[in-house]
């Protein structure tokens, strides 16, 4: 529980900074703007912007994340805007700035419908979104309901997995199995850097917990999806589970496996914002 617990809400703490040797865009930190809308069922959603002339970027973090500890603190935001985009990153209800209902009945859907209406509050008919963890799962669901909104999708840390049993368990069976060597260390700065904050309300986690169960992902129908689809999984994070279909029903569909690298650390790892700031460049219109 407690590994599980740490690969999510480490997002939240800028002690991902300190995970690379790799000089970051964090060097030079961006001017980012708060902004908050009130959802259709009254919530109010706190999002930062990156504002920007170029395509918009949409970014979702991870299940007890934050927008700023997942995308600013290891370098995505600035990375997308000195490549000339406009970058927008979510706290996703429960989390963050935004409020926390406690009821499970607040999350699931609705959670996808926050997204909508943030893209309908910023007049932003479509952009290229993506996320990590829950952000990527939460970007699966978007491609299912609103495909037409996407230029690009990119799911980090998760995928869509297959609907057969038989399949499902072939894909499993390529998974390698391992641990990054760093987790450790990591563990170590998580523990530090997060000592004297306060845990996360239990009854928001149990809200989001049940409504997840209950609602959980739904089917996508990958045939209809005719947009450029990126994953970035590390090797020890079941990166053909999350894949193999994808790869077999995209028609335009781009897997990345970081090396040696878990749920826990894929994030921090320079393969991955690499591999997205090329991935939207590459497929931007403009």
């Amino acid at each position: 529980m407690r590994k599980w617990l740490v690969a999510f809400w480490i997002g939240a703490t800028v002690a991902l900074t300190g995970c690379s040797d790799e000089p970051g865009p964090l060097d030079d930190p961006p001017v980012l703007v708060d902004h908050w809308l009130t959802a259709s069922d009254g919530m109010k959603l706190h999002y930062l912007e990156l504002e920007g002339e170029g395509t918009p970027v949409v970014l979702l973090h991870g299940f007890l994340g934050t927008a700023s500890g997942t995308w600013v603190a290891p370098g995505f935001a600035q990375a997308l805007a000195a490549a000339g985009h406009r970058v927008i990153l979510l706290d996703q209800r429960g989390h963050g700035e935004s409020d926390k209902p406690l009821e499970p009945s607040a999350y699931g859907e609705q959670m996808v419908t926050d997204v909508i209406e943030m893209l309908d509050d910023l007049k932003i008919n479509q952009a290229h979104v993506g996320g990590y963890s829950m952000g990527g799962e939460m970007t699966a669901m978007l491609m299912r309901r609103v495909p037409e909104r996407f230029i690009t999708a990119h799911l980090g840390g998760a995928g869509i997995v297959e609907t057969d049993e038989a399949l499902r368990a072939a894909a499993a069976a390529l998974d390698p199995k391992g641990t990054d060597p760093e987790e450790p260390r990591i563990l170590a700065l998580f523990e530090e850097a997060t000592a004297n904050l306060p845990p996360p309300d239990p009854r928001v986690i149990a809200a989001m917990t049940e409504a997840w169960a209950v609602w959980g992902p739904r089917p996508v129908d990958l045939t209809v999806i005719d947009f450029p689809v990126l994953t970035v999984n590390g090797e020890f994070d079941n990166p053909y589970s999350k894949t193999l279909r994808m790869t077999r029903e995209l028609s335009q569909f781009e897997n990345v496996v970081v090396p040696r690298r878990s749920h826990l650390t894929t994030l921090i790892d320079p393969l991955y914002l690499q591999s997205l700031v090329a991935f939207i460049d590459t497929h931007d219109p403009r």
